[in-house]
């Protein structure tokens, strides 16, 4: 599993080398690919370009991209 770095020096455990560009992707679907490539899986690089396109600021971005996973057991035991 691959470590992300989190804005405030912490890490983070993710599912692979790709997996911030997945998110992005997932968050954000009309970015360009090609410019989220350049980024290489930099977190802030990614909030940088994300940025341009909402009103969000760039530490909000980081943080909702490096955020941990939740899994579906979590879930229930949150929600119910």
């Amino acid at each position: 599993m691959a470590t992300i770095e989190r804005a405030r020096g912490g890490s983070v455990r993710s599912d692979g080398p790709d997996a911030l560009e997945r998110r992005a992707m997932a968050l954000w679907p009309r970015l360009d690919r090609a410019a989220l490539r350049r980024c290489h899986n930099d977190a802030h690089r990614i909030a940088a370009l994300v940025a341009r396109r909402t009103t969000m600021p760039p530490e909000a971005i980081v943080a909702v991209l490096t955020m941990p996973r939740v899994d579906d057991e979590e879930v229930s035991t949150w929600f119910g």
